[in-house]
């Protein structure tokens, strides 16, 4: 973990020296383009276009490694379950197949996280009534509880909670639609490995208190 934490300090170095220097590069520009044009509006446009720019093209190495780190990191922890992390989600079909909800409009799917006792699916979409969903589809694999979280409304609800919650649910059998905003096993690269580690355990500690 600790190469792991010093290639994440690293990266994190390296993209605000490029925040810097993007900022720095929108200034000069925005009084070049003030000097010759005379005009605040189209200066102020063209600073913020060459400062995007520059970071996009300067930093996608750095995002793609960041993303790597990410994926790097979950790895490690899951590995401590026995779990296995796949990209790959639910087709609608197959979500549909579930009767949760029906009449779908939109649909997206992504991530599956597959733990001994349940699998969990990224799961966002919008029904017909243009009612949005984001959240999680949970599948207990040997739960022994008892659950029924019936009213549908209740997923729909608009979230504040940035952080993983087990606030609004809605199920059906042993499948569960769980709205949050934030993935359970999420990495936050603006805060230390251990201190994500240890968020990540309380939320699969959560989910176990929860279902199984």
């Amino acid at each position: 973990m600790d190469a792991l934490e010093n290639q994440r300090i690293l990266i994190s170095k390296r993209l605000k020296i490029l925040k810097f220097l993007s900022t720095l590069e929108a200034i000069i520009v925005l009084f070049l383009a003030f000097v010759f044009t005379k005009d605040s509006i189209i200066s102020l446009i063209l600073a913020l276009l060459v400062g995007i720019f520059f970071f996009r093209f300067t930093s996608k190495k750095l995002i793609l490694a960041k993303k790597e780190l990410q994926i790097n990191a979950l790895n490690l922890f899951l590995k401590r379950f026995g779990t296995k992390f796949k990209k790959e989600g639910l087709s609608q079909k197959d979500f549909l197949k579930l009767e949760i909800v029906s009449d779908l409009k939109e649909f997206k799917s992504q991530n599956c996280f597959d733990f001994k006792e349940f699998k969990i699916y990224d799961v966002q979409f919008i029904n017909t009534n243009k009612e949005f969903f984001c959240g999680i589809l949970l599948q207990s694999l040997n739960s022994n509880k008892k659950h029924d979280f019936s009213d549908e409304k209740n997923i729909y609800t608009k979230l504040k909670n940035k952080n993983f919650t087990l606030d609004y649910i809605l199920n059906k059998n042993n499948y569960f639609l769980i709205a949050t905003l934030k993935n359970p096993f999420f990495i936050d690269l603006n805060q230390n490995l251990k201190d994500n580690f240890e968020i990540l355990e309380k939320n699969l500690n959560s989910i176990k208190n929860k279902f199984l």
